[in-house]
């Protein structure tokens, strides 16, 4: 498929400017993947966070997800109200809730999971497990060098 760009053209393109095309195209479709499967790109990241850290607390949640207090309160609200996650208070701070996932989140996570999963092949057709795993070193280096400024 191709996007009018030859790809000699995409060589002699700024890296930010196709970085930033990519980036909008993978995470349009990933989020359709998702919706097709029941979710959100926002309740696949909650989701996937709880599952990844087990009981937390929303701050340390926040945290993990790289969201604002009141964008994750959103979120978590939302997501409490659907019965995916259950907020419970913390017995040795009352103040504190401790967020976990419902089995019904569970159930959510395992099929937006297995979407993210269909999605990863195919976006990565045609690569090789070398290639895919410089794809993830580059990126995360890319990354790393944003975060040392």
């Amino acid at each position: 498929m191709s996007n009018g760009l030859e790809s000699n053209e995409m060589v002699n393109e700024p890296l930010p400017r196709q970085l930033v095309f990519a980036s909008k195209a993978i995470q349009e479709a990933f989020a359709a993947a998702l919706a097709d499967a029941g979710g959100s790109l926002a309740t696949w990241i909650v989701l996937s966070a709880l599952s990844d850290v087990g009981i937390v607390s929303q701050a340390v949640l926040a945290s993990h997800v790289r969201l604002e207090g009141a964008t994750i309160t959103h979120h978590v609200d939302r997501l409490e109200a659907a019965g995916l996650v259950r907020r419970r208070i913390d017995p040795d701070d009352r103040r504190v809730r401790r967020l976990e996932l419902t089995a019904a989140g569970e159930e959510l996570h395992a099929r937006l999971l297995a979407a993210a999963k269909a999605f990863e092949q195919k976006t990565t057709a045609g690569l090789s497990e070398r290639d895919v795993a410089t794809v993830r070193r580059v990126l995360a280096r890319i990354q790393a060098n944003l975060s040392a400024e």
